[in-house]
């Protein structure tokens, strides 16, 4: 299921979208059948494929679900937990956060 979440999010991610997790659900078989906790895990597994090959500049880590939203194309819920899961350092209003999560995502899949 996290190959599957990632080959969507990849995707989103080249045309610079963002992605409903009810639209993920409906696309990776399995998803929304099961529980919040496995449903976060199975997003934790998610890790981005591409690497811009002999690039001199070093990438910094990015988090691929950060593309993850509600319905409405706000930050999920699941952003916090993902995020603090993935050692990022999350702050009470993790809105900006998310933001500049979002933006490094679409930005480094831009240049692949």
């Amino acid at each position: 299921m996290s190959d599957e979440a990632r080959d969507i999010l990849e995707h989103a991610a080249r045309l610079g979208n963002t992605v409903p997790l009810s639209a993920l659900q409906a696309q990776v078989k399995g998803l929304q059948h099961l529980s919040e906790s496995d449903q976060i895990r199975v997003l934790q597994r998610v890790r981005p494929s591409a690497r811009r090959p002999h690039s001199p500049i070093p990438e910094r880590p990015i988090l691929l679900p950060a593309l993850i939203t509600d319905d409405t194309g706000a930050m999920h819920p699941f952003y916090r937990r993902l995020a603090e899961a993935a050692g990022h350092e999350v702050p009470q209003d993790p809105s900006r956060t998310w933001n500049d999560a979002t933006q490094a995502v679409h930005d480094r899949y831009k240049k692949t």
